[in-house]
C-alpha cells in the first residue's frame, strides 16, 4: 500500500474570498502549495524556489506596513504608481499557482483516473507558463515532466485517495476563484506583464 505524499484535508487552503483578499491568508495557502509541490521531488526545486521567492518578496512588501497591506489588493493598487516589486512578485507567484490548480484539475476531472500523471502536467504547463518561458527554461521543464509522481504516489490509494479527491471538490474551485480575482486586478492595472524570462 503506498502511502499518500500530500494530504490535502491537512491544508487550510484558499478562503473564500467575499470582498477582498487577505494578504497573510493569501501568503499562507501558497506556503502550502510550495510544501505540496516539495513532496513532487528534488527536480521540482527550481519551481520551489521561485515559488517561495516571490512569497518572501510580497511578505517583505506586507511587513512594511501590515495594516495598510491588510489585503492583496491594496498592496498592488498602493504600489502601482510607486514601484512593480510586489506586483511582478505577485504575477509570478499567480503563474506558478495556476499551473499547480491547473495540474490538480487535470488531475480531479480525469474520468480514467490514469496512474502517469505526465500528461497533466504537461497540459497545465501549455496552458499556464509556457506562454511566459523561452526556450531554455521551456527545455527545463521538459525534463521534469518525466519525473513527476504517479496517482497514487501523490493522492495514495483506495480510501486515502477518494479522501483527497473529496477534498479538491472544494479546495479547488477556492483556489481558482482567488487566482482569477488576482489575474483581473492585475490586468485591470495593465500588471499582466507578458515578457518571456
Amino acid at each position: 500500500m503506498v502511502d499518500a505524499r500530500i494530504q490535502f484535508k491537512a491544508l487550510k487552503g484558499f478562503p473564500n474570498a467575499s470582498d477582498k483578499i487577505e494578504t497573510q491568508t493569501f501568503l499562507n495557502a501558497a506556503k502550502e502549495i510550495v510544501t505540496v509541490i516539495e513532496t513532487f521531488g528534488k527536480l521540482f526545486t527550481p519551481v520551489i524556489s521561485d515559488m517561495n521567492g516571490n512569497i518572501n518578496k510580497l511578505t517583505k512588501v506586507y511587513g512594511t506596513d501590515v495594516l495598510k497591506y491588510q489585503y492583496l489588493e491594496d498592496m498592488i493598487v498602493l504600489n502601482v504608481d510607486v514601484d512593480d516589486f510586489a506586483a511582478n512578485a505577485l504575477l509570478w507567484l499567480k503563474r506558478g499557482l495556476q499551473l499547480i490548480c491547473t495540474f490538480f484539475e487535470n488531475i480531479y476531472n480525469d474520468a480514467q483516473k490514469a496512474e502517469p500523471l505526465k500528461q497533466h502536467l504537461q497540459d497545465a504547463y501549455e496552458r499556464t507558463l509556457k506562454p511566459y518561458h523561452g526556450f531554455i527554461v521551456q527545455s527545463t521543464i521538459k525534463i521534469i515532466y518525466s519525473w513527476v509522481p504517479t496517482r497514487s504516489q501523490l493522492l495514495g490509494q483506495g480510501p486515502a485517495q477518494l479522501e483527497n479527491i473529496e477534498v479538491l471538490t472544494s479546495y479547488l474551485p477556492a483556489m481558482r476563484a482567488q487566482l482569477d480575482r488576482i489575474d483581473a486586478l492585475l490586468k485591470a492595472h495593465k500588471l499582466d506583464d507578458a515578457r518571456k524570462v
